[in-house]
Parts: structure tokens; sequence; C-alpha cells
């Protein structure tokens, strides 16, 4: 069952009792068959003193209807113990699983403001850890209400019994109880300095791993080495004391209910030497005490679940309180209609439905921002200069219908790990119905690995493209994962596609495939690339220069090449400076790098293979039915 709205974040109790909504059955189910197990462990020591007791003064048979009700209270006990382990696992598993379902979808709809905020270790660790310390707290629910109920239970038989010992009972354990707790709090402090350094070490391991061939580089291994070690000495010394503490607790909770239990023996011995209770009764007195020791280290251990699982929740109410960069309107404006065109009003850029635009910039990282704003990453980022979608501003429009219709493909290609086929048809993944055979889906696949010139890489895997990727495709190289990411790309049959930089981790030889592939696939289709490439700038319809982050000029790249005028110079300066830092992409022959002059690439004559039939035509499920010959 679940609550709709979205979870309170402005305190940890609403946020809790928000999740604990969610799961009302198993949580009341819990609780049942918890305070029912517990009672029925509270009632043995009453049964057996009473066989005791009759089997005295009755003789032999009243001591066997008494052991048929012990037997009748061990079968009822041992259900309920059963039902009552089912319930916390599921308890523990519903709320651990939703919470960590909750950080995953929240990280991801975030996107750059989490990872502006929070550094990747710490949401790694939230998922990891702080989602099962609240699953903890909700597992330790049932037990800790049936320790009270069963506790409340037998104080009233003992102080049926005897006043002296009722009132012993009910001002003893809470007393002993209140000492445990005062060691709760160092523990507290003890956990969260822990769980800090712990996100430290994390964090540092995760960002030396991603930048190992970098440090490889520089030389720089052993400083970092150095730098995790010392991180790790913080987090074994914070440990230390976690458990120093930890361990005067556990002492504590054998020696003072030892104590409680030998002075209740004690002083019920001595009542039943005066006559005040019967042996019977001493022995049923001896049970409770040593039963009474069970609610008391469930209290404790509840104490230190729900210490635990308070730092954990307020790690994780820090991270959902993190606002995505881009969120609906109160008041969502419906979205142009298809064939729109598309204005950066900051930078000048239009682009016109149904032409590849290129955007090229002396400065990288302003034709990206442009084609961020284009995605609309962050909605900050279009507070003084909005893109306008079809005359709309296109923050007014929901989120969903954006990301449906305008895809950015970044220049830093994520591979997730599972299925390769899964992570590359993500349209298949959300909407299941849109391929209703697997025998189309795998054409639409194919002809994207075609297009993408990626069908190598694919037809090189044991398992083809049913093959299981490694944690963000670690066991692709750099040209192997931008080429799947561009497959990625084009199977999401955008309407408008924004391709940043994809062609920068491979050879010229293979990026003069694709750059002639793509341009095929997308025939008639609104595609923007941000590249420097001349390989790719010759196959677009047009290019627009920018300086300053402005355009300043608009052309083919052979127009702007025959320029004579400021335009052309820096268009020519950003194009030759691109060949000039040309290498083979990481993992790519040598001998398979672009060896012609500049010159040959500025006259706009580079011969590529022609492809075959089935790359070089889009799909017909990928054009809506268009004849498949006008693409060619």
């Amino acid at each position: 069952m679940s609550v709709a709205g979205d979870p309170p974040l402005n305190s940890i109790p609403r946020f809790l009792l928000w999740q604990a909504a969610r799961q009302p059955l198993p949580l009341a189910g819990g609780i049942f068959f918890g305070v029912v197990w517990m009672l029925c462990q509270a009632v043995w020591p009453y049964l057996l003193g009473r066989a005791i007791d009759e089997g005295i003064r009755n003789g032999a048979e009243q001591v066997l209807v008494w052991c048929l009700a012990l037997l009748g209270i061990a079968l009822v006990q041992a259900g309920a113990g059963v039902m009552r382990h089912r319930m916390a696992v599921t308890n523990w598993l519903d709320s651990s699983l939703a919470t960590a379902r909750l950080v995953g979808h929240h990280s991801a709809d975030t996107g750059r403001a989490i990872t502006a905020t929070t550094a990747s270790g710490e949401i790694v660790s939230t998922v990891q850890s702080d989602a099962l310390r609240l699953g903890d707290m909700f597992d330790v629910v049932a037990r800790v209400s049936g320790g009270v109920i069963a506790y409340l239970t037998v104080s009233t038989i003992m102080l049926f019994t005897s006043v002296q010992l009722g009132l012993a009972v009910l001002i003893g354990l809470p007393v002993l109880g209140l000492v445990l707790f005062f060691l709760i709090r160092p523990l507290q402090n003890a956990q969260t300095e822990w769980r800090r350094e712990t996100g430290f070490l994390t964090t540092l391991g995760a960002d030396t791993v991603a930048g190992l061939r970098v440090l490889r580089g520089i030389g720089g291994e052993d400083e970092f080495v150095a730098r995790y070690a010392a991180q790790s000495q913080n987090v074994r010394k914070a440990g230390v004391r976690v458990a120093g503490t930890q361990s005067w607790l556990d002492g504590l909770q054998v020696l003072l209910p030892g104590l409680f239990l030998a002075f209740l023996v004690w002083f019920g011995a001595r009542l039943a030497l005066d006559g005040l209770i019967t042996p019977g009764q001493l022995v049923a007195l001896y049970g409770y005490a040593a039963f009474l020791v069970l609610p008391l280290r469930t209290a404790v251990e509840a104490a230190q679940v729900f210490t635990r699982g308070i730092v954990a929740a307020r790690r994780v109410l820090d991270v959902l309180r993190i606002r995505p960069t881009a969120v609906d309107p109160d008041r969502p404006t419906q979205a142009p209609p298809r064939g729109a065109d598309l204005e950066d009003v900051a930078s000048g850029v239009v682009v016109r439905p149904g032409v590849f635009t290129a955007i090229v910039s002396p400065n990288p990282d302003a034709a990206a921002a442009v084609a961020s704003r284009l995605g609309r990453f962050d909605d900050r980022a279009h507070r003084e200069y909005p893109v306008l979608w079809g005359g709309i501003d296109h923050t007014t429009v929901p989120v969903s219908e954006v990301r449906r219709r305008i895809v950015v493909s970044d220049a830093d290609p994520h591979l997730f790990a599972g299925p390769l086929l899964e992570g590359l048809d993500v349209l298949k993944v959300r909407e299941p119905e849109r391929v209703t055979t697997d025998t189309g889906r795998m054409r639409r696949v194919d002809w994207a690995l075609e297009a993408a010139g990626a069908t190598e890489t694919v037809q090189a895997l044991p398992e083809g493209v049913r093959e299981r990727v490694a944690e963000r495709g670690r066991s692709f190289s750099g040209g192997q994962r931008q080429r799947l990411s561009l497959a990625r790309a084009l199977l999401t049959d955008a309407e408008v596609l924004v391709l940043v930089e994809p062609t920068s981790a491979v050879d010229a030889h293979t990026e003069a495939l694709i750059a002639e592939r793509v341009r095929r696939a997308r025939h008639g289709r609104t595609t923007v690339v941000v590249s420097s490439s001349p390989l790719l700038l010759d196959r677009m319809d047009t290019v627009q220069v920018l300086k300053n982050g402005k355009v300043v000029g608009e052309g083919t790249h052979a127009e702007l090449l025959r320029r004579d005028d400021g335009v052309g110079a820096l268009y020519r300066s950003v194009v030759a400076r691109t060949m000039s830092a040309a290498e083979p992409a990481d993992g790519e022959d040598l001998d398979g790098a672009w060896t012609g002059s500049i010159d040959t690439l500025w006259s706009g004559s580079i011969s590529t293979p022609e492809p075959s039939d089935e790359a070089s035509g889009q799909d017909p499920e990928m054009r809506g039915g268009r004849d498949a010959a006008a693409d060619r």
C-alpha cells in the first residue's frame, strides 16, 4: 500500500510516520504477533507455578491439566513467533527498500543539484547504510511493543501475588532502563562521527578510482594511497570509540539485570520462608524475573536502533531536501506542437525544425552550456534569458514533456550496470507497449548500433547485446562507451536530439563513418551537434559560431572556411586547433587515425565508405511510417 504525495521533510517523526502509513498492514501484524509472542512467554511462569501448587494440594491429575495448558501456550507462542519474524522481515524490507528507492529516484531527478552539494560517497552511503538503519526501526517496533505489554502484564500479576514484589518490578526495571539509557547519548555521538568519517572514506575511494588513469599519468598514486590510508585510520578510530561505548552498554545489560534477578529471587525466597507466598509462586517469581530481562534488553536494543535510525533519517532527509534544478511550474503551459523551433535567447542560437545545426565556440564550455539550456537542466539559467520553444518559455512546460521531446546526450557518457540491451533501449524499459515483438525491438537496436558505429563492439561481447555491463561500463574503452551512448541517444527517437561532442573519443576513420550514418539516421529530424570536428561539421546543414557566448556568424562548413572576415578567421582557428590536438581514441589503433592534411578537411572532400542499406536509412519503425526511399 502506498500513500499519495511527497514525503514530509520538515521533521524526522513526520517522515517516519509517513513511511509507517505506507505499510500499515505489515506493521499492525508485526505488533499484534509481537504482543502475542511476548505474552505467551509471560504466562509460562504463571502456569508453571499453578501446576506446582495444584500438584502439591490436589495430586497429579491437576498437574496434567496445567501441563496441557502449558503445551497449548507453547504452540501458540511458536506460531506467533514465526509470524512475528515474518512480519519483522517484511517491515524491514519494505521500509529499507522504499527509502533506498526514494533516495535513488530523488538523486536521478535532482541531477546536477545533488552532485553540486553532496559528495557521491555520501549518496552511496545513504542508500547502502542509512536506508537499512531506517528499516531496523520498523523491524524492532513489533518486539518493543510486545515487550511493553508483557512488562505491564507481569507487573500486574506480581502485584496481585505480592504488593512488595510488584512494586519492586514496577520501580526497579525502569530505573535499570534509565541507567542503561545514559549510555545511549555518547553512543549516538560516536556513531554520528563514525558515519561521517565513513562517508568521507567512501567519497575519497570513489574519487580515487574514478581518477585512477589521471593519477597514473602524473604519478600521484602514492599520494592518494596515503590519503586513503589516513582516512581509513580515522574510520578505524571512530569505530573503536563506537565499540568502546557499545561494550559498556552490552556489559551493563548483562550485569544490571543479573543483579536485579538475584535481588528478586532473594526477596521472594524470604517471602516464601515467611509463608507470604507459596512454593509455586516462588518458582513463578523466578520465571518472571528471568523473563523480564528480555523486555529490558529489547527496550535497550530499541533505543540503540532508534538512535542509529535517527542519525540515518537525518542524513536521508538532508539528501531529500535538495531540490531539483528543474521543477514543474505551478501552472504548466501546454507544450508547442511538433516541429516548433528552439531559440536560446542568451546566446542567440536558433534551432530550426528538421535541420542539422552545429554549435562551435573557441570556448567548449560556452557551447556545452547552450546544450544544457536547450535540455533544461537548470531552471536558474533561464531566469533572465529563457529558451523559447515555439515562442513559449520552455521552463513553463512540464519537465517530463521537455525530457521526452528534447534529449541531450552529454559529452561524458555513462553506461549503467545490467544487461546492455536494457541500458540502450530505454524507451522499451520506460514504455514497454511501444514495441510489441522482440524481433522489432532487435531491428531498432541493430539499426542504432550500426548508425553509431558500435556494431563490432557488441559483436565482440560473449552474449552480444544481452551481455551484462559492469558498473559505469568500465569494461569498455572511452570510444566504445561513446559510441554505445550515441546508439542509446538515437534509440530515444527524440523530436530534438542534442549531441555534445559525440565523437571526441574515436579515431578519424570511425568519426567519418558515424558522421555520415547519423546524418542519414536523423534525416528530417531536428538535430543539434556541439562539436568543433570538421568531419562532423562538414555534414551539418548550418553551423552557428559563438564568441563570448554569443552567435557572431552562421553558414555551412565550407562557407565559413571561405569567409574572409573575423568570423571566418575565428572559425578556422577553432577547427585547426581541433585537428592539431586530435589523437587516436583510447583503445583504437594508431593506424586508424586520420592522416590527411588540414587542407583536405577544409575543402570538404572527405571520402567516406558507403554504409549498407540497413545502416544508411532510418528503420521504418523509427521514422513513423515515412518511406525509406525518401531518406536516401
